[in-house]
Formats: structure tokens, C-alpha cells, sequence
């Protein structure tokens, strides 16, 4: 409340008062959306407030999707804690940014166990970037992730059907990765292989 329209608009009172009083959904379905979806209490908001990010802004050639903790300390049953992190604890969101701008694209929260299962038999990573790209599949856009994200399936998924390039980090025990690759050692060596669209390029770790 230290801006001025702020406080000549309302006092510290009545915005808390309206604070506590803001609903963004019907209470009285809440619980029995709840059981198939635990972002119920704010999803109508969430999924609108996306859709215009979306709407308003057309991003450049190269696109980044990535994992961020939200600092919370609320009420979630999703909430996490990663000591690593500056916040520690919060909420994690799968996040995808134009590159240049840094600007929101699209995001999905992680609410746990319940999240549903990815279509066939896509990991996690691969339906996240599949759903966070949908909007931007057959643009030629890349994609860049970390390892987490990153495999061979993905890769050729978003070439093959998607229209779109990736590049990231991989772990070198993915079960694509040649072994002759992945063991390779010393400093200053690299190992470079090809295959149809993809390309890998391992470098040891000092």
C-alpha cells in the first residue's frame, strides 16, 4: 500500500478485507473438483490468465522451457521443499519463455502423484514440452531445455510431428547414448555422432 493511488484509493483495511474476500471459483463444486484436479481453487484464473499471455505477445524463433520454484508458504498439499533453492519452499511450475524477451508462454503447475499419466508412453519431461509447444507446433521454433527434459524420442517427436528443433543437455546413462560415448575420458576430448536428424556431442566431465 506505499503507492500513492493505492492509498488514495482505499485503506490498509479495506484492501485486506478484500484480500481475504477474493474467491476465483464456485465453492460450492470446489471438493468435488477437487477429486480429479487439486489446482481447482484457482484453475478458471490460471488457465485464463495463460491464454492471454499466449494471446498477447508473438514470440521469436527460439523458445525455453524450464522448472522454477515459486516462493510459497501457503496451504498446498503440492508444495515443496528443495533445500537448494533460494526459497525453498514453494511451487514448482514447468515454464516456457520466448528466449530473447524472457517473456511468460505458457505454464503448468506440478500438483504431485496426481498429475495425470503422459499420453502412452511418454515421460513426464517429453508431455510437458509436448504440451507447453502445442500452441507453437509446424513454426520451426527450437526448443531448449536441460536435462530433464532432454532424450532422443523428444528430440525426433518435435521434428518428426511437431515442426519444431531441440537442443539441451542429456545424461550420458539414457539408454540411447552409445556406450562408446558416454565412457569417453579425458581433458580437452570430445566425441561427436550423427544419426539421421539428431546430433550428440559429449565432452567429459572435468
Amino acid at each position: 500500500m506505499g503507492s500513492p493511488p493505492y492509498k488514495a484509493a482505499m485503506s490498509s483495511t479495506r484492501f485486506a478485507f478484500l484480500i481475504n474476500s477474493l474467491r476465483f471459483d464456485n465453492p460450492d463444486t470446489r471438493q468435488e473438483r477437487r477429486r480429479t484436479d487439486r489446482f481447482a481453487p484457482v484453475r478458471s484464473i490460471w488457465d485464463s490468465f495463460i491464454e492471454r499471455c499466449r494471446w498477447m505477445y508473438t514470440p521469436g524463433e527460439n523458445l525455453t522451457i524450464d522448472e522454477q520454484l515459486l516462493a510459497f508458504r501457503g496451504r498446498a498439499v503440492f508444495r515443496m521443499y528443495i533445500p537448494k533453492k533460494t526459497a525453498k519452499y514453494g511451487l514448482k511450475l514447468i515454464l516456457c519463455c520466448d528466449n530473447k524477451s524472457k517473456y511468460l508462454l505458457g505454464a503448468i503447475p506440478y500438483v504431485g502423484k496426481q498429475e495425470p499419466p503422459p499420453q502412452g508412453d511418454l515421460s513426464l519431461g517429453h508431455y510437458y514440452v509436448r504440451q507447453l509447444t502445442r500452441p507453437y507446433h509446424q513454426s520451426n521454433r527450437n526448443v531448449t531445455v536441460d536435462n530433464w527434459f532432454t532424450s532422443i524420442p523428444l528430440a525426433m517427436d518435435l521434428q518428426s510431428n511437431c515442426g519444431l528443433t531441440l537442443v539441451g543437455t542429456i545424461k550420458s546413462n539414457k539408454k540411447e547414448i552409445p556406450s562408446q560415448m558416454a565412457n569417453i575420458t579425458g581433458c580437452g576430448s570430445c566425441m561427436r555422432g550423427i544419426h539421421l536428424i539428431i546430433c550428440i556431442i559429449f565432452f567429459p566431465q572435468v
